[in-house]
């Protein structure tokens, strides 16, 4: 009798278990979607003012012509993407080859005499900084929540906790 309370006991203490892992599940889920909000938000406004320094280059930087070229095909491909969660990995990887191109060209502004001296092109160089610093601060947030819920769903039961709440796979980590 004693076997059969203990059996009933843990049977109940692991369906209360899951549930609390359900629950928390629901919490990550909707970190992550905050996580990828304010990634994407981070990305518009940054996307915005590399535009404005493309526009500086490409009209100073007469022998580096070709690094604006490239970031406005990178951009193009780029904006062809809309903005859904279930293309998050595609995208993120469009835009590292954005970020990529962009500082290749940040790197070149340092060679034009006329660009070092511009005010505008360095406020916005400065804007840039900026903007990085609140994305990386971003992405530990919706890397934790996608660690957190890859975690869950390869630890436990997943047959269990889809019965309690719809469990998909998180989009990727974004890694610079």
């Amino acid at each position: 009798m004693t076997i059969a309370w203990i059996i009933i006991v843990g049977i109940l203490l692991y369906i209360i278990y899951v549930i609390k892992l359900a629950l928390d599940l629901d919490k990550y889920k909707d970190n992550l979607l905050r996580g990828l909000a304010g990634v994407d938000a981070i990305i518009i406004k940054k996307n915005a003012v590399i535009l404005d320094i493309l526009g500086y280059a490409k009209e100073f930087m007469d022998k580096d012509q070709h690094l604006v070229n490239d970031a406005y095909a990178i951009r193009y491909e780029l904006n062809k993407l809309k903005p859904r969660i279930d293309n998050a990995d595609k995208r993120y990887e469009v835009q590292k080859k954005y970020d990529k191109q962009v500082e290749l060209i940040v790197q070149a502004v340092n060679r034009y005499k006329d660009l070092k001296t511009n005010a505008g092109l360095q406020a916005q160089l400065r804007q840039l900084a900026i903007l990085e610093e609140a994305q990386n601060e971003k992405l530990l947030y919706y890397n934790d929540a996608v660690d957190r819920m890859n975690w869950y769903i390869n630890t436990f039961p997943s047959s269990i906790i889809a019965q309690i709440n719809e469990v998909k796979p998180p989009p990727p980590r974004y890694d610079r």
